[in-house]
């Protein structure tokens, strides 16, 4: 059994007047005092990971490398927003350790059960109910806003407050949160389909023609176009380094020349968890599988053209 910390950390200043070492000296932190914690940079903000199969020593080396992070700050006129910064104990269990601690320079971090990082919420358990909640929240108050306006505009200007109070919060990260289990999914999709009836009345039960008509995708075919742009992006190495040796290709572990092996296919591993199967390694082999061969080739610009043509069917859809 692993224990994953996640540190998420933000930096101010002590010298005012020296702004412009903010970004080259957050940069150069991790990377200079820390090999045992990976980090990932955004602007001001540091979101620190390690992974251990015991907790003593996870707690142990945590803690030393922040206080190393701490000294040399504090001694470049920076300095360490204790009150901002949290962490995160995740593991395989139902309950963490209430013993695990993490102190900075005689402060106390706060442990949570959920963190914010980049606009996305995600909690100890990896089950993205936070954020799929405070996703719903929105289109709650998006369907509300269709819903008064529905007999004052247009159905393209109806369209167009779709595209901006609902799209980008079903679209953004999802590759992410759109793993979670179809009973925390489900009511987004549900509001998802109050937003399209309200756009377009149907009288039928089946939403696939109003969808269509409008030319707007449902959430589970947002989430495999999500998927396998992703997994193009693997293949022509536009990923970041992290990502290098995340799947598997057919061609590494099968050396005959098998149409399987031939058109970039990937390995999908056998899982027996219900969160295994909605894992990314095990659902992107399939995704990808199911594209035309000819367009897996395509470039970047050319393959999210083709796959905005190339219609999605509900059996190729992962949710």
């Amino acid at each position: 059994m692993f224990y994953d910390v996640i540190v998420c950390k933000i930096y101010v200043f002590a010298d005012s007047q020296r702004p412009r070492l903010l970004f080259p000296v957050v940069d150069y932190v991790p990377t200079v005092l820390t090999q045992l914690l990976a980090a990932f940079l955004f602007t001001d903000d540091i979101d620190l990971h390690m992974s251990n199969s015991c907790v003593n020593v996870l707690q142990t080396t945590v803690n030393l490398e922040l206080c190393k992070i701490d000294n040399w700050l504090r001694a470049n006129k920076l300095s360490l927003n204790y009150n901002k910064t949290n962490f995160i104990l995740r593991n395989s269990q139902r309950n963490n350790p209430a013993s695990f601690k993490v102190i900075i320079n005689n402060h106390s971090i706060s442990p949570e059960d959920k963190l914010k990082y980049l606009g996305v919420l995600f909690d100890n358990k990896l089950s993205w109910k936070p954020h799929v909640q405070k996703v719903k929240t929105q289109l709650s108050r998006a369907c509300g806003v269709l819903t008064k306006l529905e007999h004052y505009t247009t159905q393209s200007v109806q369209k167009v407050i779709y595209n901006s109070l609902i799209h980008p919060y079903l679209n953004y990260s999802i590759l992410n949160w759109g793993r979670a289990s179809n009973a925390i999914i489900q009511p987004l999709i549900k509001l998802q389909n109050k937003a399209i009836k309200t756009i377009k009345p149907t009288n039928t039960k089946s939403l696939e023609e109003p969808f269509q008509h409008l030319n707007i995708l449902s959430l589970p075919k947002i989430y495999t176009l999500s998927v396998r742009n992703f997994i193009h992006s693997y293949h022509n190495k536009l990923l970041p380094n992290h990502f290098d040796e995340y799947f598997i290709p057919v061609s590494s572990i099968n050396s005959l020349s098998t149409r399987l092996a031939t058109f970039n296919n990937l390995f999908s591993p056998r899982v027996n968890s219900s969160s295994g199967k909605c894992s990314l390694i095990f659902v992107g082999p399939k995704v990808w599988s199911s594209i035309p061969n000819h367009i897996k080739c395509s470039t970047t610009f050319t393959f999210k053209w083709k796959m905005k043509k190339h219609p999605l069917h509900d059996k190729d859809t992962q949710l």
